[in-house]
């Protein structure tokens, strides 16, 4: 059974990010270049842009999927309830009026399971990582979504750069960044991912 959980999803991310660094930004982190970057160096970043935004998307559904199974396991395994048990249950719409009587156990069991299946369809529909979409897959976990304000613009401009990258807007000028830059960026990403982390640590789910 393959392992999960924060630390585990925390160092994949970790070491998807520093292999395509190494592949992609390496040979342009020398000495700063006095003109604008290369077209080399603009395509290397794109490459390493889509590829660490996908990683980045994979720690984030994985994240939120151990969140969701430990937090409906915990209920059906041991009846504990948690913060984030509250909070999936606080997202859940009430069962009919015609709804069959059942035992208390049941019941919440039953609403957890809905609950599981409408937020597993929501990690798995792959949104991306955009700070409204972090926000839809982890506040029905009780899980905050860390808000510095410096974070979270990183996040944003790797967002930009991404789509502008992997779907050809021809419609507007491209965000281009040197190597060193989206590095940068990227290093308050991963540190935005820990926070991340750590809170879903947090919840104890």
């Amino acid at each position: 059974m393959k392992r999960s959980g924060p630390t585990i999803e925390l160092k994949a991310l970790t070491r998807s990010v520093k292999e395509v660094e190494s592949r992609f930004l390496q040979p342009h982190l020398g000495p700063p270049a006095l003109g604008p970057p290369s077209r080399d160096e603009i395509l290397d970043v794109a490459a390493y842009v889509v590829l660490v935004h996908g990683a980045l998307e994979n720690f984030a559904e994985g994240l939120a999927l151990w969140v969701l199974d430990r937090s409906v396991a915990n209920w059906t395994n041991r009846k504990k309830t948690t913060r984030a048990t509250a909070s999936l249950l606080l997202y859940r719409k009430a069962p009919a009026d015609d709804a069959p009587p059942t035992s208390v156990f049941d019941n919440i069991r039953t609403a957890l399971d809905g609950a599981r299946t409408t937020l597993s369809k929501t990690v798995h529909d792959n949104h991306g990582i955009t700070l409204d979409h972090l926000r839809t897959l982890f506040m029905p976990l009780g899980v905050n979504v860390p808000a510095d304000p410096v974070l979270t613009a990183s996040l944003e401009l790797l967002v930009t750069m991404r789509h502008q990258w992997a779907h050809q807007d021809r419609r507007r000028n491209k965000v281009v960044k040197s190597a060193k830059d989206t590095q940068t960026a990227v290093s308050d990403c991963l540190t935005l991912a820990k926070k991340l982390s750590a809170e879903a640590v947090a919840v104890r789910p």
